[in-house]
Parts: C-alpha cells; structure tokens; sequence
C-alpha cells in the first residue's frame, strides 16, 4: 500500500511514473517576477510562461537540496527515473 499521508488528493502521476503533477502555491510577487523572466526569456522560448519558469526554479531547487543532502531516492522510483549522469570535465574552463 503507497504512504500517502504527506501528498495532497489532487496530486496526479504520468503514465510512466516519471512526472507528478501538483497544485503549487506561490505568493503574487513571486508570480509576477516568474511572468517578467517568461517575458525575458521569450527569444529562446516564445511560448514560455510564467508557471515553466517557476516549474525550472522549483526542480532546480530541489535538486540542489537533494545533491546537499546526499538524499537516496527509494529503489522502485531509481528504476523509473535514474539521477542524470555527471558532466564530464572538460578542464579549467
């Protein structure tokens, strides 16, 4: 049986089981500085909107968290959906 006493009842996964689909919550100036860097950044993505931008800020944070924290990811979401290989080094630069 899944432990689901710390997920909300909206929450929704892929098919795949590689993506959750949640409800995010974020305060108005937050929102609208995400809009503004849409807008920014509309040359290399012109149909960006502000809900992609916090959806980047919000993966890249965690995955940040995850690497500081040295967090293990249960076995069976591993399989699924294995950490990304590092960049290779390519010198000084």
């Amino acid at each position: 049986m899944p432990d689901n006493d710390h997920q909300a009842r909206s929450t929704r996964f892929s098919k795949g089981g590689t993506t959750v689909f949640v409800r995010l919550r974020v305060d108005r100036r937050a929102y609208e500085y995400a809009r503004y860097w849409a807008r920014f950044h509309s040359g290399a993505m012109p149909d960006g909107t502000a809900e992609d931008q916090l959806e980047g800020y919000l993966n890249v944070a965690m995955s940040r968290a995850m690497d500081d924290q040295n967090w293990q990811c249960p076995p069976e979401i591993e399989a699924l959906y294995p950490p990304p290989e590092p960049a290779p080094d390519d010198g000084p630069f």
